[in-house]
This record gives structure tokens, sequence and C-alpha cells, in this order.
């Protein structure tokens, strides 16, 4: 399954393709928890839009799952063989921020890795909050107008045609009025962001787009996009625990 770790040229292109598929799902993912600011319509229509994809949706998860298995497991070849291959004087004047960077990309790894079991069961089974599984709400789909009775009765003065949906937005509230599990959430994000900036920045590096011209750009623009991503999660548990999202479910 990993026979293309023999060739170093694939396994730089399986890098950098699993490394933007990744990018690109995780500014969807909170471009798209960024509208239960609009309103509990808006997200809730848009929860059950995702919901309603059904088995393109478990298709979507299941390529996430092996873009980030084969993600890892390229990164830490390219980064054992990069070390094998560097010349020594290098790698003695580049030793202490190699060794900080690899430090902290390997335990904020882990603590994401954490952070994202925590979060499927929070949020996707909801088994750490089972009652989760029950919020409902009703919504109207239609208009009814009876013009067969003899009546001029206006669309406003219709009868409403409700459906059903799970109500994503108030277990988002509630499940971040819990102040512990919001503290969680937000130093979670904290570390998603700065690994995404060095990773970013590792990626480049390991394709060998780098150079004293190049470099400070990447590293400029992977500082405003990890920092994009973490304030942008943290906005939602933030907002409800200072009040300012939920006040009127």
């Amino acid at each position: 399954m990993f026979k293309y770790l023999n060739h170093l040229v694939i396994s730089k292109f399986v890098m950098a393709i699993t490394g933007l598929y990744l990018g690109v799902f995780i500014t969807g993912h909170v471009i798209g928890n960024l509208q239960i600011f609009i309103g509990k319509d808006v997200f809730n229509s848009y929860a059950a839009f995702l919901q309603s994809l059904g088995e393109l949706l478990w298709v979507e998860r299941i390529i996430l799952i092996l873009s980030l298995v084969f993600h890892i497991i390229t990164s830490v070849y390219l980064k054992l063989y990069n070390n094998n291959v560097k010349p020594q004087k290098y790698a003695v004047t580049n030793y202490l921020k190699a060794k900080i960077n690899s430090r902290s990309m390997i335990w904020t790894g882990i603590m994401i890795a954490c952070f994202l079991i925590f979060h499927i069961l929070h949020f996707t089974t909801r088994d750490i909050n089972p009652e989760f599984k029950h919020y409902e709400e009703q919504y109207s789909v239609a208009k009814l107008i009876p013009t067969d009775l003899g009546f001029n009765i206006s669309y406003d003065q219709g009868l409403d045609v409700k459906k059903i949906r799970h109500d994503a937005y108030k277990m988002v509230i509630d499940g971040f009025k819990d102040p512990i599990v919001s503290i969680f959430y937000i130093i979670a994000v904290i570390l998603l962001g700065v690994h995404i900036s060095h990773a970013m920045q590792s990626m480049f590096q390991t394709l060998g787009l780098n150079g004293p011209k190049f470099t400070p750009f990447i590293i400029k623009v992977s500082v405003i996009y990890g920092t994009f991503i973490a304030l942008a999660y943290l906005s939602i548990p933030l907002s409800v625990l200072f009040g300012f999202l939920g006040g009127a479910q």
C-alpha cells in the first residue's frame, strides 16, 4: 500500500496533494461553522444539507481519513529521508530550530488527534452527550394556500407546511456552554493553528520550494493562515461563553 515511498518524487507529490486537500477541508469546515453567526435557521439548514448528502458524506469522510493517514506517513518518511541526506554542517547549524519544530509538531499532532476523536464523539456521533441526538426543531418548507374554498387568502395567511430536522444550532450552543469543553476546544484550535503554520513551512521546505526570497514569504503566509484558522474556530466557543451567541435559541 505504501510502496510509493520508494519513489521520492511520488512521495513528495502525495504529501503535497494530501496536504492541500486537508487544508481545503479545514478551511471549508470553518467557513461552514461560521454560518452560526448568521442565524439559527441558516446554520441548521447548512447542517441539514450536509446530512442530506448521505453516502457522499461518508465517501468524503473516508477520503479525509485516508488523506490524513497518507499525509502523516509520507511526512514522517520524507522527514527521515531529509535528515539522512543533509550534509553534517547544515544539520549542526540548524539543529536547535529543527529540534524545537519537530518536538512541537509531534506534541501538537498528538493533542490534535485526541481533539479530533473528542470532537467526533461530541458533535458527530454525539456519544458524549446522548441528549444531543434528540435535539429537533420544526421549520417551514412551504405555504399551503387553499384556493378552492372561495376565500381570498393571501400568502401570509396560508398554512405553514413544516418538517422536522436536527437542531444543530442548539447542540453547538449547549455544548459550548460547558466552560471545560469550551476551554478544551480553545486550546485545541490554538494548537491546530500552530501545527498548520509549521506544517505549511515544513511542506514547502520538503518540496524544495524554499530560498532566501521565497522562505520569508511562506513563513508570513503560513503564520497568517494558521492564525486565521485558530481565531475562526475559537470565535464560536468564546462567543457562547461570553453570551454573544445563543442568547435566543
